[in-house]
């Protein structure tokens, strides 16, 4: 078995839920120093079954995909999907991403952020008809709100009384939702489904304007997709349980603007 047939038959049998390094394999196939030939190899591999999206950079950054250059979003998602943790830019600031539907995922959250545990996390979802798989019933006054506002930098709670998400609501019975604008993050959202999405920092520290900065809070227990400094605001948050119209947090878009 030659170099190349070693490389692809080692990451054939990383299971789901796995990554390796580019590093780490080419020392598994005999020739530590070979890492960039790793990815040359992986970069031509036309077989879809061979899951090189479980192959990553010794930085834990999240690397090339299907001969792309670059972090690729396609790769960060499809880690997504199968329960891992990623730093990535919303459409706000730098979040800390996992499968809304993976309670594994969000429970290990909690845990690297530090959060509180009876405080809600806000979900991402790519449109609409998504709020159906929470139980959640809009009426015609919410989605008429909703219409208005997204896709947008504005989270929304409301009303989820379904105990099958207690990991999620927290016992609070709501959830906040948003669907973002930014056309890169509604591609991987399309791969993932819904996904938590808290700011990139523990509770109560400064939130994470650079993947250096988040790698101070969450080291080498998560992947990064790295796309520079970012500067702006968390999301405006409003609450619609009430049949009332209440800011709970100014954020990245003006009030007067809303509605």
């Amino acid at each position: 078995m030659n170099f190349s047939q070693k490389v692809i038959s080692l990451v054939a049998k990383i299971q789901k839920g796995k990554v390796f390094t580019y590093k780490e394999i080419a020392r598994r196939s005999g020739v530590p120093t070979a890492a960039r030939a790793v990815g040359n190899i992986l970069a031509k591999n036309k077989d879809l079954n061979i899951p090189c999206h479980r192959i990553i950079r010794s930085d834990f950054s999240i690397g090339g995909f299907r001969g792309q250059k670059g972090d690729s979003r396609e790769k960060a998602a499809l880690l997504l999907r199968e329960g891992l943790i990623g730093i990535i830019p919303t459409d706000t600031i730098y979040g800390i991403l996992g499968s809304a539907l993976n309670k594994s995922a969000v429970e290990k959250i909690y845990k690297l952020r530090k959060r509180i545990f009876r405080k809600p996390m806000i979900v991402l979802i790519s449109s609409q008809s998504e709020l159906k798989k929470f139980g959640i019933k809009v009426n015609p006054w919410q989605r008429k709100i909703l219409q208005k506002i997204w896709p947008g930098k504005v989270s929304v709670i409301l009303n989820c009384p379904s105990k099958k998400f207690f990991y999620l609501h927290r016992g609070t019975k709501t959830l906040a939702f948003r669907i973002p604008s930014k056309k890169e993050l509604l591609k991987i959202l399309l791969i993932t489904g819904p996904v938590v999405a808290p700011s990139a920092n523990w509770e109560g520290f400064p939130f994470s304007k650079t993947i250096p900065q988040a790698k101070k809070y969450f080291g080498n227990k998560v992947f990064y997709l790295n796309k520079g400094k970012i500067i702006s605001q968390p999301s405006t948050l409003i609450n619609l349980t009430k049949n009332k119209f209440e800011i709970i947090r100014p954020g990245a878009v003006k009030i007067n603007t809303l509605i």
